[in-house]
């Protein structure tokens, strides 16, 4: 018995050491690390294991096209993952058949080599169907719903694919038939030569070191012995091949070409492909791109590509080749402004400050002129915290909730909104709806839901598309903003994507609302983005905020003031400060790495922005120092100060745990816990100049505080929703704890 199981356990391991797939597949986990990182990275987002707290995952599983998740949106995924597996297919086919020569005996060489080649392509498609039913099902999708979806992303792989394939039959030839024209029979691909090189001496090396197989896939299901090479002629078998991979690099010009059209027609909303797309597309296009290095540098490709991208990122330092991300509206044809020490002082002399203090007051006056001067009203702050649009959309919730039910007595209070990303651009599109309705220019009421769900909307799909098809190559596209041209960049999509899904009502300029908050009309928003080169905040407003951008050391310090802020409307004063796009003015609070662009402001030395959350997540350093500034006006004219805080990121503390370590734990340690104790730090900062606040300011300051978390993120940080996070967000204003603070808040209006 034991013998018969030896002998099993030989024969089985003989047939799969040298059947075609098994080969290919260790070949690929042995030396197809570029081709393997892709994979990687895909089977990584659909399984929910990278990138979920930024909600990637949701643009594979949940994919939106023109605002819907259907059978179209999964058909379109569905075409770019099998450009995706064709580009793997043909890469790898550049890559080894020549060690594989019996492949040029076969007639549709391409098809047996991507049957036999598909082990990782169905373990990812099985993979990826699983969790999209499994996502579905979370998000309420009826059995038949979730098997049109399905059959729309099968569909689509499964017609790009013949597509492909009938390309390649139609051009590839055999060994076995003759090509009596020579290099003329093969014209149609002439032009393709100079993407794959034929090294005549190398391949032939590599002829001498083939890989024996015996079996390989002849169909899906059918297994069929290897016809031997030998017999042929070493140049006869390079010929063939070679005809072969000038065909295959077809694909990416084909990739290239598409990249490109898209990008010239993207301003039509028919063609920004859905995001999972996006990515399906850009990875496709470099898998052709590493193929086509492969076949000239073999060994050589990981090399000579780590010095090829050294060089591209130090020529892209120099200035003729820098790519810019502009401001739009701001005025980039003028001399830039100096942005050093010294006209930090020069923009915050006592006169200027004063001046300030004096436009400030008289808004504040404009605010107490709203009331009985008989009764004291209570002063509002609205703090609202980042986290994309989950903060958008909990932002408008509360707002919405809370103002209807203290029958419009939340904003007719309110006089300062600051905070930072998602949470502002909730409080400037209801703002905005308030403003409209009090001047009879809005047709339904601000509380809709159809208003509510208009933060709801996708607008990560124009970002990822942009990136795809414009930022990450050539900017081919002009954009016109107050009059002057700009590049088009994904920001730029971003601005335009939130504008529509909010029905064009924040299309103003920064400037346009000087007036309406100078009078009180609406509350004054301050923007606080964080500069990227020293850490301090650009303060944005129509208004100016001198007095907000230092604070005064200790004597011992040696000196006067510490800067650790910047108003926007004085240091670009000769740029065009007030023709800022409001929509682009909010974006810069929101910059969130990577995702939209860090524009480079019209200064020198040039600054960039980052998210306000960086220093301030919920505007309340901000909201403190103006109450600070004016605090006997407020002692003498109001009833105290309310701050309303509208939270959408993390739990207050991040809790204490206690894991074995590693040697790579500890060697990464340092800089990792620094990172994950940012937020605490944040949280620990608000605690010290909450209770300094209370020590020095001469008047009650009521806190109310609604919180969309408890323990962890239920809600990915990003703009783009599944149902089921939507449904999760507005769920939550329903609990005990945001329900008592919209009780204590309504009680505190009362007073």
């Amino acid at each position: 018995m034991f013998t018969r199981i030896g002998r099993w356990i030989r024969e089985s391991w003989y047939f799969l050491s040298s059947f075609f797939p098994v080969q290919l597949f260790l070949l690929h986990l042995r030396r197809s690390h570029i081709l393997m990182i892709f994979w990687l990275l895909v089977f990584l987002f659909v399984n929910r294991l990278l990138g979920v707290n930024y909600g990637f995952p949701y643009l594979f599983l949940t994919p939106e096209y023109l605002d819907k998740v259907n059978f179209l949106s999964y058909f379109l995924v569905g075409i770019t993952a099998g450009l995706f597996v064709m580009s793997y297919h043909i890469s790898s086919y550049i890559y080894y058949s020549y060690r594989y020569t019996f492949l040029a005996t076969l007639s549709r060489p391409l098809w047996k080599f991507c049957i036999n080649n598909s082990i990782i392509p169905v373990l990812f498609f099985l993979t990826y169907v699983y969790q999209v039913v499994t996502i579905l099902l979370e998000e309420g999708y009826s059995t038949s719903g979730i098997l049109i979806n399905i059959t729309g992303l099968l569909a689509g792989v499964a017609i790009i694919i013949s597509l492909m394939f009938s390309y390649f039959f139609s051009t590839l030839r055999t060994l076995e038939i003759p090509d009596e024209k020579g290099s003329k029979g093969r014209s149609s691909i002439k032009p393709l030569k100079g993407i794959v090189k034929a090294d005549k001496k190398l391949r032939e090396n590599v002829l001498d070191r083939q890989s024996v197989v015996n079996y390989y896939l002849k169909g899906p299901f059918q297994v069929k012995m290897a016809r031997g090479a030998t017999h042929y002629q070493k140049h006869k078998l390079l010929e063939t091949i070679q005809q072969h991979h000038l065909s295959a690099s077809a694909l990416f010009v084909v990739l290239i070409l598409i990249i490109i059209g898209l990008g010239l027609v993207s301003g039509n909303r028919a063609f920004m492909i859905p995001a999972g797309a996006t990515v399906f597309l850009i990875f496709s296009l470099y898998l052709m791109i590493t193929g086509a290095f492969y076949s000239r540098l073999k060994t050589w490709t990981l090399t000579v590509g780590i010095l090829v991208l050294l060089g591209l990122n130090y020529l892209s330092g120099l200035p003729p080749f820098q790519t810019l991300n502009y401001a739009y509206g701001m005025d980039y044809s003028v001399p830039f402004a100096k942005y050093n020490y010294e006209q930090l002082e020069s923009l915050t002399t006592d006169s200027i400050i004063e001046s300030d203090k004096e436009k400030a007051l008289a808004s504040l006056e404009n605010w107490r002129a709203k009331f009985s001067r008989f009764k004291k009203p209570k002063l509002v702050i609205l703090n609202v915290s980042g986290g994309g649009m989950r903060s958008t959309l909990w932002t408008m919730k509360v707002l919405q909730e809370a103002d209807s039910l203290s029958g419009g007595a939340l904003f007719r209070q309110a006089h300062l909104i600051t905070g930072s990303s998602g949470g502002m651009f909730g409080a400037a599109y209801f703002r905005e709806l308030k403003y409209r309705e009090a001047n009879k220019l809005l047709d339904a009421s601000p509380y809709d839901d159809s208003f509510l769900m208009n933060t709801a909307k996708d607008a990560l799909n124009p970002v990822a598309f942009t990136l795809a098809v414009n930022d990450l190559f050539f900017r081919f596209r002009k954009v016109k903003y107050a009059g002057r041209q700009y590049p088009l960049d994904r920001g730029y999509a971003f601005d335009q994507k939130f504008n529509k899904n909010t029905g064009d009502v924040l299309d103003k300029d920064l400037g346009d609302y000087q007036q309406a908050e100078f009078r009180s009309e609406i509350p004054t928003m301050i923007l606080g983005p964080t500069i990227i080169g020293d850490g301090r905040k650009l303060l944005m407003s129509s208004q100016n905020f001198s007095f907000l951008t230092f604070t005064t050391p200790f004597a011992g310090t040696r000196k006067q003031r510490e800067y650790d802020a910047v108003e926007y409307q004085r240091l670009f004063a000769g740029q065009s400060p007030d023709e800022l796009s409001f929509l682009t003015a909010l974006r810069l609070s929101a910059s969130f790495p990577y995702i939209t662009p860090l524009v480079n402001l019209p200064s020198e030395p040039s600054i960039e922005l980052i998210d306000a959350g960086v220093r301030d997540n919920e505007g309340l350093e901000i909201a403190l120092r103006y109450l600070y500034e004016f605090r006997e006006w407020i002692q003498a004219h109001t009833d105290g100060i309310l701050v309303v805080q509208i939270k959408a990121n993390r739990p207050d503390e991040i809790p204490i745990v206690n894991a074995n370590q590693t040697k790579l734990d500890q060697l990464t340690m340092p800089i990792d816990g620094v990172v994950q104790s940012f937020h605490n730090l944040q949280i620990y900062n608000k605690s010290l100049m909450m209770q300094w606040s209370s020590e020095i300011l001469d008047f009650p300051v009521d806190v109310v505080r609604f919180s969309l978390f408890e323990k962890k993120d239920e809600v990915s940080l990003s703009w783009h929703l599944t149902e089921k996070e939507k449904r999760n967000i507005l769920e939550t204003f329903e609990n005990d704890r945001n329900q008592q603070a919209l009780h204590e808040l309504n009680q505190l209006l009362k007073k």
